[in-house]
């Protein structure tokens, strides 16, 4: 499908895993606590892991 980045957010562990396409298979990241999210698409983004779940 060509999905360039997608994300997966796990309340239960409390982390996020971006996902970047790289040629046909998926380069997984893994963000927890005070780390800022790295995004190819959102590069400006400012945000990190423990935000997400405390919104």
């Amino acid at each position: 499908m060509g999905v360039v980045e997608y994300w997966i957010v796990d309340p239960l562990e409390n982390k996020v895993t971006v996902c970047l396409l790289n040629q046909s298979s998926y380069k997984q990241t893994v963000f927890i606590e005070d780390q800022r999210i790295i995004s190819r698409t959102f590069p400006e983004l400012t945000l990190t892991a423990q935000q997400v779940f405390s919104a």
